[in-house]
């Protein structure tokens, strides 16, 4: 959704009317990195990653996203199926690296500073669409340890509404996506 920006003037009994407030969740406000993987005809659970506290502003690290590889991958992974994945330094990083390595995971070698063709990065936009639709109440929630667990509890609840085959669209897009980026030169594509 997209509200664009500019001044709205009202008179002060409107100043919080539902429909002249700026709705649009902002990261910062609810934020919760999550995990999953899609494949023709099917998904992982949604893993909810958890911060890691030795991190220097204890957030995600690479041993995070072990941690979800391990609750989420290993369940769904079939040997000589190639696992993909973006350049985020969590998942390049040597000790991630090392653990695909060591649990027999072939990970598509992408080049430094490609454009994400990974077709699960729209399915993120999805859910967050699906969350806040299904839960409208969120944007008004506090970071009580109560409103966070349900928080936890909305986005797998919304995961599991979205469509499968609206994701088996996105996998066998990929020729598609990949020949547009080979015609733009690497350039923006409309994917």
């Amino acid at each position: 959704m997209d509200f664009g920006s500019g001044w709205v003037w009202r008179f002060t009994s409107e100043a919080y009317r539902r429909g002249l407030v700026n709705i649009v969740p902002h990261v910062r406000d609810i934020s919760q990195m999550v995990w999953a993987a899609i494949w023709l005809g099917g998904r992982s659970d949604l893993v909810i990653m958890e911060r890691d506290e030795s991190a220097a502003r204890n957030g995600y690290t690479a041993r995070s996203y072990i941690d979800a590889l391990g609750e989420g991958l290993v369940l769904h992974y079939t040997p000589g199926t190639i696992f993909q994945q973006d350049n985020a330094k969590i998942h390049t990083a040597d000790i991630a690296k090392s653990w695909f390595e060591s649990h027999g995971i072939e990970v598509v070698d992408w080049p430094a500073h490609s454009p994400d063709m990974n077709p699960i990065e729209p399915v993120w936009r999805l859910l967050k669409l699906k969350v806040f639709s299904m839960f409208p109440e969120l944007i008004d929630m506090g970071r009580s340890e109560a409103g966070w667990q349900y928080f936890i509890e909305c986005l797998k609840a919304a995961w599991a509404t979205l469509d499968q085959a609206k994701f088996d669209s996105l996998i066998l897009s990929m020729p598609r996506r990949l020949e547009a980026l080979r015609v733009a030169r690497g350039w923006y594509t409309k994917y």
